[in-house]
């Protein structure tokens, strides 16, 4: 038989990526729900809780992408295009030398790549059936 080793190796990286990232959502899915609070306030904060929750009772991410990509959104700051939007306004109030504001990054940097790995093997899975 002959073996395509090098998309084998892709694929057990992804899915050892995948498998990181839902480890990070349960163990440290308090710290992503602070970053949650301190960027969008209560609301963001139990939509972060709900996610890591989910994530603790077995849900995968894939179940719960909305509420990722949505976090993530908040994370990278693309609620604040209105200055006036509670998102924006709680930004302005975070002085960048809070750690609260570099662990806010570090959760949105996770959230990136867990989401570009999932999205990577969902497009693998794809390709595989086409």
């Amino acid at each position: 038989m002959n073996y395509d080793t090098k998309h084998m190796r892709v694929a057990l990286q992804a899915a050892e990526t995948g498998r990181s990232f839902t480890e990070w959502l349960a163990t440290d899915g308090d710290c992503l729900a602070s970053a949650a609070l301190l960027l969008g306030g209560s609301a963001w904060h139990r939509r972060a809780i709900s996610v890591r929750d989910a994530i603790r009772s077995g849900k995968l991410p894939e179940d719960v992408e909305n509420d990722l990509v949505g976090l993530h959104r908040l994370l990278t700051l693309q609620y604040t295009d209105d200055i006036n939007s509670p998102e924006a306004l709680r930004f302005l109030a975070v002085h960048p030398d809070d750690p609260r504001a570099d662990d806010a990054r570090l959760c949105a940097e996770a959230l990136e790549r867990g989401l570009d790995e999932m999205h990577g093997l969902a497009a693998m899975g794809v390709r595989e059936v086409a």
